[in-house]
This record gives structure tokens, sequence and C-alpha cells, in this order.
């Protein structure tokens, strides 16, 4: 709903401007990939796919570039940090697992991913060419060919934005900015000693995903259609809604899919088989977190998986647990 409101109101395409004028135009993939790199270290990944979704798709309708390249850009810098660099609880576990220290975890996750993360951006530029897709003003998708005089220029750019009534930057932004701030406060006092107190419950309440994008919500509304018929606001939120009814009902297929499969043990057993195949040690766990991460879903549980599996036989494989346990980070980011 509030990407709906954000997509009408003209606010999103406002914030692509702002960062298009900020970090300068044929950059964009850079600025979702590092975006989507830092956000997703305080900040669950599936929390900051919705709320950077808009973005995506005003950033691809005023520069002309397809929407698939921004997306996976965004989409790469997420889910690097979000598997592999501590708090975010998959690579939080692997560290316990193995018993490897947090920061050491911290310090590899975010070296490995560094790279991982340029080549990704690459590969993003280079899709974004062969798979042109770009979103037309009725929610409909165009894809065509690609040809370079479909990208526009600062100067085109300028004069587009100068023709549009947009709104403020601020209330723009707000519906984006306070949701993370929210999470991110209740990341950092989840790590702290502090759990009790009103303090504690309030940031604790506030900054739970659900809370702080209804948040979120609430912003867009009154900040950026406080002024439109009632019937109109409610009409865009019931589209949002239902655009995404068939995104819910596949989550939710997969998740039921993926308790079966924990429940049942399947998981377990196709973890045992990996471990006595003839391959170099290393690659047990990375393989072990993929084939989890293929069947359901969550990285959490993948990565939790595959380190709990080769927890008592990293000794005996004589491989190093701080890179068993990324091992089994970067598995999880494995055909997401």
């Amino acid at each position: 709903m509030m990407g709906g409101i954000l997509e009408k109101s003209g606010a999103a395409e406002k914030l692509a401007y702002s960062l298009i004028k900020a970090i300068g135009s044929r950059k964009e993939e850079w600025a979702l990939g590092v975006t989507g790199w830092i956000i997703s270290i305080p900040v669950f990944a599936d929390s900051a796919v919705v709320i950077f979704a808009p973005l995506c798709k005003a950033l691809s309708r005023v520069t002309g570039k397809s929407l698939i390249g921004l997306a996976l850009a965004l989409a790469c810098g997420l889910q690097l940090t979000h598997c592999m660099v501590p708090p975010t609880p998959g690579p939080l576990t692997a560290a316990g697992r193995l018993n490897v220290d947090v920061g050491q975890m911290i310090l590899m996750g975010a070296a490995l991913s560094i790279p991982m993360l340029i080549v990704g951006i690459f590969y993003s530029k280079w899709i974004g060419t062969k798979i042109y897709q770009i979103p037309a003003e009725n929610g409909e998708y165009i894809r065509k060919e690609y040809k370079k005089e479909y990208l526009k220029s600062m100067e085109e750019l300028e004069k587009i934005m100068g023709e549009k009534k947009l709104p403020s930057l601020w209330n723009s932004i707000a519906p984006i900015l306070v949701p993370l701030l929210l999470i991110f406060a209740k990341t950092v006092i989840d790590l702290t000693s502090i759990d009790s107190g009103m303090f504690y419950e309030i940031i604790t309440l506030l900054g739970a995903p659900i809370v702080a994008l209804a948040i979120g919500t609430t912003l867009a509304v009154y900040g950026l259609a406080l002024k439109s018929p009632k019937k109109e606001v409610l009409g865009i939120m019931d589209n949002a809604i239902r655009d995404t009814g068939l995104i819910m009902l596949i989550t939710g297929a997969g998740g039921a899919l993926g308790n079966v499969i924990k429940v049942s043990g399947i998981g377990d057993v196709l973890g045992e088989v990996v471990l006595t195949w003839a391959i170099p040690a290393i690659l047990i766990p990375a393989i072990i977190a993929a084939l989890m991460r293929i069947a359901l879903g969550s990285a959490t549980v993948a990565i939790t998986t595959a380190a709990s599996l080769t927890a008592p036989l990293v000794a005996a494989l004589g491989i190093s647990p701080l890179l068993a346990a990324q091992a089994a980070c970067i598995g999880a980011i494995s055909l997401i």
C-alpha cells in the first residue's frame, strides 16, 4: 500500500530524481547495490525489498534503464549482507554453531561480499541490456529490444522533472526513512544489554517490521495523499493489495512446503548424503546450504542447517571454522 501511494503521488519519481542528481546519471545500479549492501546489515532483506521496490520502478521509468537490471543490483546488495554479515540471524547463528567470533564473522563476511557485489553490479548492468523492460504509466510493463537512445541524459531528466508537480523531498523520503530508522533502532537495542523498561518496549514495538512499515504507510497517506479524494486513495491501496495477492500465495505455498521438508527430516537426510560425497571439504557446507535454500526458501534455515550438520566434522575435515561458516552463508545465496 505504501509503495502504491509513493508511485501514484510522484514521490518515488522525486526520490529517483534526487538520487540521480546526487550520484550522477548512468550510476543507478551502483547506487542501488551499495544502498542494499548497507541497508541489509541492520534491516531484514524482505522488508528492504518492500521499501525500495517503488524506487526501482521510478528509476527505471525516469532514466529509461531496464527495471530488471536495477532490481537485480538492489537484490544483490541486499542478499549479500543479509546472508553473510551479522547481526542478521543466519550468519549470527552460523558463528554460534561453529564457535566463530562474531567480530571476525563481520569482517570476513564484509570482505568476501564486496568483490561479489562488484561482479553482481556489472552483471546487473549487462543483463539490463539483454532483458530490457520498463514500467509504463498504466502499471503494465513494456519489453522491447534495448537501444542506447532509450536512456535519458541529465538535461532531458531536468526538463521532464521540471514540468511535473512533485511532492517535497521530505514527504517523499519519510515513508521510507522512518521505517528503516525504527527497524535499525530495534536491531541496535537488541544487541545491547538493555532488555527491559519502557524505552526498550517502545522501540521493540515500533521497530517490528510490520509496525514500522505500517507507520511508513501512515506517513505516506497523510504526507502524500492528504489532499487527494478519499475514494482515490483507497482505490490505490486496494489495487496495491490485489497486485501482491499472487506473490503472497506463492510465498505461503513455498513456506508450507519448506516446513513439510523441515518437519519430515528430508533436509537432514539430504545434508547427511552430501557429507558422504568425495568433494573438497570447504564445498560441503556451501552445497548443503544451497540445497536447503532451494528447497526451503529461507536463508536463515539454510545457513543454520548447513552449519549444524558440518559443525561436528570441522576438526576432522581440517578446515577453518570461520571459512566453513562463511561457506554455509555463501551457499545460502544460491539460486534465490
